[in-house]
């Protein structure tokens, strides 16, 4: 038997071209990586891995199983439970599991089984934590999400402009397309991106951006697609204001100090993130607050201060989750 420890992943969202996921996987495999764990093989978002053999098979030689949770687990959706089933698949065997940067909210009672079957449980903000802990019956822990948990990378820029996001829900993407048109040097730029060669094109561009945001107007802002996150974390920090329905947008603005306003999304994910974070809600906005947007909303002392003492935490609580992943599949090989 190799010493070498391993462990597969599932829900991989980095295929999903969204620079947040990409950032969250890349840390999660970065994070293993440091531990000396091998990943042997991932299931990408939404696949349908119990039907995937070659996955299964690599269950059963893995040390360890990680569901990386994200944003998935919420309102009872199918592809959540679809994650959670692996705490009770005949392919886990004895293999202990790590459900790991979980949003958990809404869900039925029943899933409670998959939850008691995991080993380790961490969510990504306190109230699913708490969800979680009574739902499974053991103490959860939680840390900022995974994006959060390394430093940006990125120089100081200076700030120009503003940068008009996207949403999961096309009412709010239509929403904040319409304030990039009520808005003076506004740029459109999507958290998600695509990187065939046919979006360079101008044109290309112009009508998915209609198409996508659901809104037709006769000019459209400048329309950028960083190819990556490196690209896209530049594009944050040179922004005077970003305003966003996303969750890892603002995760990703807080990365770079970006003051951000943003509308709800899909589930409480922004509220709860910025509940934890220490920080007033009123960057929360209501989509009639665009009807007449700010052109600027600086972040106050005490905002950059939290927001610094979050990402600290974020990145020391990091080291002590893959570190008890670690043990976890040191303790499934014994």
């Amino acid at each position: 038997m190799s010493n070498t420890l391993t462990s597969v992943i599932l829900n991989d969202t980095s295929t999903r071209y969204h620079h947040g996921c990409a950032r969250v996987v890349r840390l999660l495999r970065a994070g293993l990586k440091a531990q000396g764990i091998t990943i042997i093989a991932t299931s990408p978002a939404r696949h349908e891995w119990e039907k995937d053999a070659a996955f299964l098979d690599a269950v059963k030689q893995a040390d360890v199983i990680v569901i990386n949770g994200e944003g998935t687990l919420h309102h009872g959706k199918p592809a959540g439970e679809a994650l959670l089933r692996i705490a009770t698949h005949p392919a886990r065997g004895s293999t202990p599991v790590a459900l790991i940067n979980a949003l958990y909210q809404d869900n039925p009672s029943e899933w409670a089984q998959y939850l008691k079957a995991c080993d380790l449980i961490s969510a990504r903000d306190s109230e699913s934590a708490a969800a979680l802990t009574r739902a499974s019956e053991k103490p959860v822990r939680w840390l900022p999400d995974l994006s959060l948990t390394a430093p940006a990378d990125t120089p100081d820029l200076p700030r120009h402009g503003i940068i008009i996001g996207d949403s999961v829900k096309l009412a709010a993407r239509k929403v904040l397309a319409r304030a990039a048109g009520r808005l003076p040097h506004v740029r459109f730029i999507p958290t998600k991106t695509l990187r065939a060669k046919i979006w360079q094109s101008r044109l290309a561009r112009s009508v998915l951006y209609r198409v996508y945001n659901g809104f037709f107007p006769v000019r459209i802002p400048p329309f950028l697609m960083p190819h990556d996150e490196t690209g896209y974390l530049r594009e944050l920090a040179s922004a005077e204001l970003h305003i966003t329905g996303r969750f890892h947008a603002v995760c990703l603005s807080m990365l770079v100090e970006a003051p951000f306003l943003a509308l709800s999304s899909n589930a409480s994910k922004i509220e709860r993130l910025l509940k934890d974070a220490g920080m007033d809600s009123s960057r929360i906005i209501d989509p009639q607050a665009l009807q007449n947007p700010p052109a600027s909303a600086p972040f106050t002392a005490d905002e950059i201060k939290a927001i610094r003492a979050f990402r600290q935490l974020a990145i020391a609580q990091a080291d002590v989750l893959f570190a008890d992943i670690a043990k976890l599949a040191k303790a499934g090989r014994a």
